[in-house]
């Protein structure tokens, strides 16, 4: 009466725990980390084409400026892309996933690349000069690029780099099982096996004792198997969302400026959107919560089940001489 109900009960609980912690997981990789991580390859990405199309127009490496440059400067793509970057900047310093330091650390970002679109427009302004041209898209250059590999980034591409590759390490712990997750899963899996040990030696007992078949028990257990079927269920399917979302972080990473750097994001992004559309909170946590409370229930009715055949069993065991 007492041991049944209280093994499906922990099962439950167990399968419920380490369900919630990967969803919870899930949803802060699917809401905060991969948004940011699409956005600061964006970022990235467009500040380096952008500056190549600064240094085409106003002449690098002793070049002369294009004839064009007299007349409509720096055109529409430079300070499209520009724009571009800063909107990624902040949407990323938006996400949430960023942690303090490394939101502190975009913000820098976004002010330097203001000091690097001034000195472009200087550059731009003094176009007709080679000597102060070139000393403005040498010090814009400066500010958007560190010389070599230094141990602490300080211009723009090289701080991006280096948030990136720290989300990209945070979402792969975030895709791992943690200790909670993992030492949950492996009890519930443990407690079920006790539990249907324990239910096929009482509907022996009951077959034996009061010539009863315990279908009613078999129907109350069968809820708690298929809920944590159904968290099992769902629990794979947010791990391997994870995944996705790890492996995606390392692929923006390796994004190089190229033309066809925008497309290439926006494929992996479209791809995120993909794996990540069937681990929507909505409908999995309604259809694990479902489950919790059907079990719950059918472990309860169980107890009751077993409270009658108790009774039932005593009045025999009275009457017998």
């Amino acid at each position: 009466m007492l041991l049944l109900p209280a093994l499906a009960l922990t099962v439950l609980a167990l399968a419920g725990t380490a369900y919630l912690d990967l969803d919870s997981r899930t949803e802060r990789l699917r809401e905060r980390y991969a948004p940011a991580m699409v956005e600061l390859a964006h970022a990235r990405t467009s500040l380096a084409l952008a500056h190549n199309e600064a240094a085409l127009r106003l002449g690098k490496d002793g070049r002369d400026p294009l004839l064009q440059t007299d007349l409509v400067g720096l055109g529409e793509r430079y300070p499209s892309l520009l724009t571009e970057a800063t909107q990624s900047l902040n949407n990323a310093a938006q996400t949430k996933a960023l942690r303090t330091d490394q939101e502190q650390e975009v913000r820098v970002v976004s002010g330097l690349v203001v000091a690097y679109d001034d000195w472009i427009g200087w550059a731009d302004s003094h176009h007709e000069s080679q000597v102060l041209r070139t000393a403005g898209l040498e010090y814009a250059e400066s500010l958007l690029r560190d010389p070599g590999r230094p141990v602490e980034p300080t211009a723009v591409l090289n701080r991006i780099v280096a948030v990136e590759a720290e989300l990209a390490e945070d979402a792969e712990e975030l895709s791992g099982w943690t200790a909670l997750s993992a030492v949950a899963a492996s009890g519930a899996l443990l407690t079920v096996l006790v539990f249907v040990f324990a239910l096929v030696g009482t509907i022996d007992f009951v077959l034996a004792q009061l010539r009863v078949r315990g279908a009613l028990l078999t129907l109350y257990a069968v809820p708690v198997v298929l809920a944590l079927g159904v968290l099992v269920l769902g629990g794979t399917g947010q791990h391997r969302a994870q995944q996705t979302v790890s492996r995606a972080g390392v692929e923006l990473g390796e994004v190089s400026a190229t033309e066809r750097a925008g497309p290439v994001i926006e494929d992996l992004d479209e791809k995120l959107a993909v794996e990540l559309r069937g681990t929507h909170p909505g409908a999995w946590a309604l259809a694990a919560e479902l489950a919790l409370a059907v079990g719950a229930v059918g472990a309860l009715a169980g107890g009751l089940t077993l409270f009658h055949y108790g009774r039932r069993h005593l009045r025999i065991f009275w009457r017998t001489p």
